[in-house]
């Protein structure tokens, strides 16, 4: 049986009781001088893996580049992640570990990419754990850096953000892996839980209640939220969910699809071979700027039957799901984040809309049209074509997903829509031509971050109020499995006066499921 890092730091403090009190006999025996114990180092923590020293922050400690599994590298490249290494002496962990390989990130060094990082009160524990699974199209961003999160840890609450293998890398299937691995793809998940197993085993070293683990993401990091919610491999690895823009229309692949798609990347990068095997074998040779050079095309998770045996959308419809209190909603005008890439000189138009419709929907283009007339929107085809790609790809299949859950779980869910159409931009500048409104991963920075920072990027008091409000409801759901407190009251989404909540300026306020569906034709979307 291991031995837990507590009992370890226990045994630690027990032989240095034993230390001081055999001192304190000699000296009252007259055996010898004074002398004292230094004082315990704050910061030091011991973990399964070897002591680290974290980093001092005015209200809050953190813990930065903590490797949670094995380089995967080498044979472990395309291969399910492994413990990670023991290390000797004290580990300095105050500085992030490598983003995992994408675009821009494409040295072979950057595939040692396995790392997590902790945020944790200075108060006493045990305290509610949350673990963020960032977003990125599977394909880029990290765990670092971008979410700093002192307003949730000031709610005493530890904050654990997690890299994971992206791209190719993370989720690549073929017939040679199957044969070696009985399965193949999914890595990056996979990665997740590896992650999730550390947290159970090390969180409380660092104030954390490793029985009381919320897991959370947005966009692909809500889908893995998703994922973990449906998957047999995850279940008693986390203890409540909160899914941010996850529920989105994008299906996982069959396992037979993945590794057709894989055998085609492997001939991309030169590795066409007499068997599977040896293709396998001169895949894990390739340098990453070698497979990063391969475009990655659609990523998403596999399906394999240690993983996820059955899609998202089956398993939720079917109650085959871990059974855990969940929060989870969409954004107002999520589609406008895509637009915003066209760019100044490529507007949306009377004479390119429905182009840019079909490029999402295809032949549905004809009845979608039918369905958003340009007059309801002012003739603002920028606006038309943002509700149409915010309906039919997010809000409908969040509330599909959202009544699927009321109707098969037995634990509270809660359900949001994020509203504030003044936020901030997360990240894309808007052309001139287009309002991004309440856009995709705008509601983050109202979680993460702090108030001053938040105020110093142009929020408004209304805002910052807001991002209270949020911050509070989901480190109280963290907390209780509950987002109501402090005069803030959110009703279960499946009791029969259940509905949303809306977060907007100048007040939150709660709609109605259907006024929800309305709003997005989701009569039209998911009848």
């Amino acid at each position: 049986m291991p031995i837990s890092p507590a009992f370890l730091r226990s045994a630690f403090a027990l032989t240095a009781s034993i230390v001081v009190t055999t001192t304190l006999t000699g000296c009252l025996s007259g055996s010898g001088g004074g002398s004292s114990e230094p004082a315990a180092d704050p910061l030091l923590r011991t973990t399964t893996s070897g002591e680290l020293r974290g980093v001092e922050q005015e209200s809050y400690r953190q813990y930065l580049g903590i490797p949670y599994a094995a380089a995967p590298v080498g044979e472990l490249r395309f291969a399910a992640p492994q413990s990670a290494e023991s290390w000797s002496g004290v580990r300095d962990a105050d500085s992030y570990g490598s983003d995992c390989p994408q675009a821009g990130v494409t040295t072979d060094a950057a595939e040692d990419c396995l790392y997590l990082n902790v945020f944790t009160p200075k108060s006493e524990g045990p305290h509610p754990v949350m673990v963020w699974i960032h977003g990125g199209a599977f394909i880029f961003g990290s765990g670092a850096g971008t979410y700093v999160p002192p307003r949730l840890v000031n709610e005493d609450v530890v904050v654990v953000t997690v890299n994971y293998r992206l791209g190719k890398l993370g989720f690549t299937a073929h017939p040679g892996l199957t044969a070696e691995q009985n399965a193949s793809g999914s890595y990056g998940i996979m990665d997740q839980q590896q992650a999730l197993q550390w947290v159970r085993d090390n969180i409380e070293e660092f104030g954390g209640d490793a029985g009381n683990v919320t897991l959370f993401g947005e966009s692909a990091g809500g889908l893995s939220v998703l994922s973990h919610l449906v998957s047999p491999a995850s279940a008693d690895l986390f203890d409540k969910a909160i899914v941010q823009s996850g529920a989105y229309s994008q299906a996982q692949t069959a396992m037979a699809t993945a590794e057709t798609t894989g055998v085609g990347f492997a001939a991309a990068l030169g590795c066409t071979a007499a068997t599977p095997a040896e293709e396998v074998e001169c895949m894990r040779t390739r340098t990453v700027a070698e497979i990063l050079a391969v475009p990655a095309g659609s990523i998403t998770p596999t399906l394999r039957p240690d993983v996820l045996p059955a899609s998202v959308g089956a398993s939720l419809a079917s109650g085959n799901f871990n059974d855990v209190p969940v929060l989870m909603g969409s954004n107002t005008e999520e589609w406008s984040y895509f637009l915003a890439s066209r760019g100044e000189a490529n507007p949306i138009t009377a004479a390119n809309y429905q182009a840019a419709i079909s490029g999402t929907f295809g032949p549905l283009t004809p009845l979608i049209v039918a369905q958003y007339p340009p007059a309801a929107f002012g003739d603002d085809y920028a606006a038309l074509v943002t509700a149409v790609g915010t309906d039919g790809v997010f809000a409908c299949n969040a509330s599909v997903q959202a009544d699927r859950i009321a109707a098969n779980g037995t634990q509270p869910l809660y359900v949001y829509e994020f509203a504030d159409r003044d936020a901030l931009s997360p990240g894309p500048i808007a052309p001139s031509w287009l309002t991004l409104g309440a856009t995709h991963a705008s509601e983050i920075q109202y979680i993460f971050g702090s108030d001053e920072s938040f105020a110093g990027r142009g929020a408004t008091a209304e805002q910052v109020a807001l991002a209270n409000t949020m911050t509070a409801a989901w480190a109280n759901f963290a907390t209780s499995g509950n987002p109501s407190g402090n005069g803030f009251t959110w009703v279960d989404y499946g009791d029969s006066a259940g509905g949303l909540m809306s977060f907007e300026t100048p007040a939150v306020r709660p709609i109605a499921r259907a006024t929800f569906r309305t709003n997005h034709r989701c009569g039209f979307w998911a009848p």
